[in-house]
């Protein structure tokens, strides 16, 4: 029925318009700041990308218990802009 029909649930505000990556849990998971202390609040997969990303990052626990560790920790071994493919040479009109 069509008024049985959802939207779209938006992503959580750490996530980038580039990242096609789903959220990971409640999307208040964390919060990530950033060196001049501005924030958003992420889910753990974005939270995770985001806190990569930045310099000087720092993350606060949201609504899920643990989840700023595990952010940090897993964002040690994440890359910086993951959703990038840094494997692709830019092509001409990029250079």
């Amino acid at each position: 029925m069509p008024g049985n029909t959802t939207a779209p649930q938006p992503r959580c505000e750490a996530a980038h318009l580039g990242d096609a990556s789903p959220c990971e849990g409640p999307r208040d998971a964390v919060t990530v700041l950033d060196r001049h202390g501005d924030a958003a609040k992420a889910c753990v997969h974005h939270g995770i990308r985001l806190y990569a990303s930045l310099i000087d990052p720092r993350v606060h626990p949201g609504s899920v218990p643990g989840a700023a560790i595990e952010v940090y920790k897993r964002a040690q071994t994440t890359s910086a802009f993951a959703w990038l493919d840094h494997h692709q040479l830019p092509n001409e009109e990029e250079r």
